[in-house]
């Protein structure tokens, strides 16, 4: 503490009074700055936003926890295996990048995480989303979880389910996700520079598609009765427009949702674009999509245009950018060629 005051007695006693004061404050400052630093790791405390929340961390998160799989190869893209205990909700194949680091973690369960699974951890830190594990109004809030002394970081592109001021979802969330990722752990580092890998992949996409026109795409997630897509504030919608398409369900501001078979009819898009993941397999949902009375006739059908991505390229992952690759590739083809 750094104290200002006036000396009003004579110079020899004020000389004395004043180093003694001195050496007080130095010795206080000096036992001040231990006691901080071992409370707190130096870069520490930090400060994060999660769904307009501020969390704060003290120290890095030792015992991790995350829900899903792309949230999962967020982590492992990090270099983040070894502070994790656990993980949630990773039911298709971990790509081969990630799979030796995934091997060390040790996988909980297929389905998405459950409370008294999650608690016997003993986790300090979850990565999850609204929807990703996730769920207002259940036992599964960040709220609710802090009892257990668990700091939550919720996915950035879910928070359109909770934030009805959300207006925009781009991969941006994912950056954010990952900037504040390497901020909460102390890798800011490794954040940086994966970000600056994904955007190099999207700015060169940008660069040969300059003069291309957009073409209408439709995202099929699943459903046969009514199909559940990627709408405005879903990220595919950013990641197909970087590709050189449109979303014809753009319009829609919401998140992922259910629409119908006539609104995609009325749409006509001219490809649609697969999330493949679990069963029915991309390839059944394609016969699905040719045989259907409803939907044989549409554009995309008849030209056989269809391209399926993995789940977690489609969902905010480090996996993006190269979605956008595959999708510019597959969308202008001759816009690559050398």
């Amino acid at each position: 503490m750094n104290r200002t005051g006036r000396c009003l007695i004579r110079v020899p006693v004020c000389t004395v009074v004043a180093a003694a004061a001195l050496i007080g404050v130095v010795g206080s400052t000096t036992a001040g700055a231990v006691t901080r630093s071992a409370a707190h790791p130096p870069g520490y405390p930090v400060t994060v936003t999660s769904c307009g929340q501020s969390v704060t961390f003290d120290s890095p998160p030792k015992r991790a926890v995350s829900n899903d799989i792309n949230l999962t190869e967020d982590m492992l893209a990090l270099g983040l295996g070894s502070r994790m205990v656990g993980t949630f909700g990773v039911s298709d194949p971990m790509p081969a990048e990630y799979q030796t680091a995934f091997t060390r973690v040790r996988h909980v369960s297929s389905h998405y995480v459950q409370l008294e699974p999650l608690v016997a951890l003993h986790p300090d830190f979850l990565f999850a989303g609204w929807n990703y594990g996730l769920t207002e109004g259940s036992n599964l809030t960040p709220t609710n979880l802090s009892k257990y002394g668990i700091k939550t970081y919720v996915l950035d592109e879910s928070c359109a389910h909770v934030e009805p001021g959300k207006t925009t979802v781009s991969i941006d969330d994912t950056y954010t996700d990952l900037r504040n990722l390497g901020t909460i752990f102390g890798v800011r580092h490794r954040a940086d520079a994966l970000i600056a890998a994904m955007s190099t992949k999207i700015a060169d996409v940008h660069q040969h598609l300059a003069s291309t026109g957009a073409t209408p795409i439709f995202l099929y997630d699943s459903g046969e009765a009514s199909p559940f897509t990627a709408p405005g504030l879903a990220l595919p919608n950013d990641l197909i427009t970087r590709a050189g398409g449109t979303n014809v369900f753009a319009d829609v501001k919401q998140t992922w949702t259910t629409v119908s078979w006539e609104q995609v009819v009325a749409r006509k898009p001219a490809c649609i674009l697969i999330n493949d993941y679990g069963t029915p397999t991309a390839s059944q949902k394609q016969r699905f999509l040719e045989r259907s009375a409803i939907t044989k006739g549409l554009p995309a059908v008849q030209h056989h245009c269809f391209l399926a991505l993995a789940y977690d390229e489609l969902t905010p992952s480090p996996r993006n950018a190269d979605a956008v690759v595959a999708l510019a590739h597959w969308l202008h083809p001759a816009a690559f060629r050398s």
